[in-house]
């Protein structure tokens, strides 16, 4: 979207809802300069709503956030509606239960929900294990022959819990564990990598500082050596 067109829709959001004008943030900006997207940012405290074009679309995509976690994306034309929308979520703090009750076509995804009952880190864990098993089930046996010992390995460990505690995640077909709040490794933080070798066998490793610090060869699951891994790993604080 061109910035004349977000600078548009900024003056007619901020003189509908002069409220708005009150609030930490609410300005064009570039989010990533190697995404150089312009973003009309509403920003209070943990609710935010970045409204942009994708590409040669006409219509805008509205992102309702919370703590920087995308709660829902909005498209719709009537300006004026999706106004109120951003009044009620960026300055209001209105929860996603009541929009939803206010405007039943908002299809709020289901982190919202943890987010309003103050658990949004367990929420951002769950749909990272719910993702993974996605991932591999993409990647029949027959194809990958370590898909079936992957996916049992993650059936035991969310049978334990540890779905609510951990980031899950994978880089080339490695089975990523962390303590990190979001995808990506920061800080250098310990994690463990997990390589799948098929024939219920698999290869554990503890990273640190981009070293390998441990490496274990054992059978697919949870009990035994892994487990007293991840019961080390869970020492660390979430960041």
């Amino acid at each position: 979207m061109g910035k004349s067109k977000l600078e548009k829709l900024q003056l007619e959001f901020n003189k509908q809802y002069p409220q708005l004008l009150e609030i930490a943030q609410n300005e064009i900006i570039i989010p990533d300069p190697l995404f150089s997207t312009q973003n009309l940012l509403f920003l209070d405290e943990d609710r935010s709503c970045r409204i942009y074009l994708y590409g040669r679309e006409e219509m805008p995509r509205f992102v309702l956030e919370w703590d920087e976690c995308k709660i829902i994306e909005i498209r719709n034309e009537d300006y004026k509606r999706v106004g109120k929308i951003i009044e009620k979520w960026v300055f209001e703090k209105t929860i996603p239960s009541l929009l939803k009750k206010e405007s039943p076509e908002l299809a709020f995804c289901e982190l919202a929900y943890y987010y309003e009952k103050g658990e949004g880190i367990k929420g951002e864990f769950i749909k990272s294990w719910d993702e993974i098993e996605i991932y591999y089930r993409e990647y029949p046996d027959s194809n990958r022959p370590f898909t079936g010992d992957a996916l049992k390995l993650i059936q035991e460990m969310r049978n334990e819990g540890l779905d609510e505690v951990l980031r899950a995640g994978q880089s080339l077909w490695f089975f990523l564990i962390s303590r990190e709040r979001r995808h990506g490794i920061a800080n250098n933080r310990p994690y463990v990598q997990i390589n799948f070798l098929g024939k219920n066998k698999m290869v554990v490793k503890i990273i640190e500082d981009y070293e390998e610090e441990y490496v274990v060869e054992s059978e697919v699951k949870y009990k035994g050596v892994l487990e007293k891994i991840i019961q080390e790993l869970l020492k660390l604080k979430i960041k």
